[in-house]
């Protein structure tokens, strides 16, 4: 049913960056010249680095809100197809067949335009997720990337995908904190190079090579009932 959109939408929230997660790969640095030399190890959780960054936040209040917009649309015709739909129930036996039709039109009407906004709403959402998160996965990338070679880290594990396998991880080793204030360290110096003219450096740059797209959202189409 279209009412279980708000609920559907909602669980977006964890699996709007579960590919961006996948672009942490291993990384392995260790010298020829030391054969035995002891690994480093760090763990990430590089989707709340993402989201819990300044440009994350302001990027998820934004999306938040026109998820909200969308739902409420939905919501409304959502009520005007059940109120349709039990009109004509409750008469069965004393509208005439004229009007019977008419109403199944109706009903016909405005079920496929309810299928058709959710059809819609869902490819815009994952258009405005991509370009809000997108950038800041590739600035976050390439932050963890410079942090890793920087402390000499062999190996940088991201405990926020369930891909992982990861049974225990050492809070001490989380990187996490670090990594969200290297991100909010370089959104000023950004925006200050920025035309006031033109958009954020962030949302006018290209994917990297090795960034995915933002995950699809979950299937928000669902078909309306109609009337027996």
């Amino acid at each position: 049913m279209s009412r279980d959109l708000a609920a559907k939408i909602g669980s977006m929230t964890r699996s709007k960056l579960l590919l961006l997660a996948t672009i942490i790969t291993t990384i392995v640095s260790i010298p020829a010249v030391l054969p035995a030399q002891t690994s480093k190890v760090a763990v990430i959780d590089f989707e709340r680095a993402v989201v819990q960054c300044a440009e994350g936040k302001k990027s998820s209040e934004k999306f938040n809100a026109t998820v909200q917009a969308k739902q409420a649309d939905v919501v409304q015709r959502q009520k005007d197809l059940d109120d349709a739909t039990k009109k004509l129930q409750n008469g069965a036996r004393t509208l005439s067949d004229s009007a019977k039709a008419d109403l199944q039109k109706d009903i016909d009407k405005k079920t496929t335009e309810l299928q058709r906004l959710n059809e819609d709403a869902q490819k815009e959402l994952e258009t405005m997720r991509d370009e809000l998160l997108r950038p800041i996965a590739q600035k976050a990338t390439a932050l963890l990337n410079q942090m890793a070679e920087q402390q000499g880290y062999t190996l940088v594990v991201d405990i926020s995908n369930p891909q992982s396998n990861v049974v225990f991880a050492n809070p001490k080793n989380d990187i996490t904190e670090e990594l969200i204030k290297r991100i909010d360290a370089e959104a000023p110096a950004v925006s200050s190079e920025a035309p006031r003219t033109a958009p954020p450096a962030g949302s006018a740059a290209r994917p990297a090579a090795n960034t995915p797209a933002v995950p699809k959202a979950p299937d928000a189409t669902t078909t309306p009932r109609k009337a027996q």
